[in-house]
């Protein structure tokens, strides 16, 4: 084999596995935003905090920010809390949709996402829609995508009964 067909497979290698890597992370990175909204599903508000890097940062527009895993968890794991529902329970359902990821940088060990949410809370005995866009930065830390800042814009919380077609359109709080 020549040396210049030698390095053109090389080459061809190199970016096939770089191709390989980019659809792999994707996909990880949906099953990291998937789980997220299956814990939240499922009332496994304790676990979500171990889905962002040791420095994340939380910003939930006007119910709350974080900053650190520690404080992320701890954000999540209060909503049983702050969220009471008649069965003494939260019920949250949320879904999500939407979700494009784009890896970033030579090595490829970060990534960014946006993804559309709605969500069917009761909050304090009612009904409500919520809906919003995420978006996240993601790292790879030690082979495994985590969050490194997640983003919430709200676009309605609103009692299922009013809508949001009034000017309030933020009727929730934790």
């Amino acid at each position: 084999m020549s040396s210049d067909l030698a390095a053109d497979v090389a080459a061809e290698l190199a970016a096939l596995r770089r191709r390989v890597d980019v659809l792999e992370s994707q996909d990880r990175i949906r099953r990291l935003r998937n789980s997220f909204h299956d814990f939240v599903n499922t009332d496994r508000w304790a676990e979500i905090g171990r889905l962002f890097t040791e420095d994340a940062e939380l910003d939930y527009d006007y119910l709350g920010r974080a900053s650190g895993r520690a404080a992320v968890g701890e954000f999540f794991a209060a909503i049983p809390r702050l969220l009471p529902a008649d069965a003494g329970a939260p019920f949250v359902r949320q879904f999500v949709h939407g979700h494009s990821v784009e890896v970033d940088g030579d090595a490829g060990d970060t990534a960014t996402g946006t993804s559309h949410l709605f969500a069917t809370p009761i909050y304090h005995g009612t009904s409500f829609l919520f809906s919003g866009r995420f978006a996240d930065t993601y790292a790879r830390v030690d082979g495994e995508w985590l969050f490194a800042s997640v983003t919430l814009e709200i676009w309605y919380s609103v009692p299922l009964a009013e809508g949001w077609a009034t000017g309030e359109r933020h009727r929730m709080s934790l």
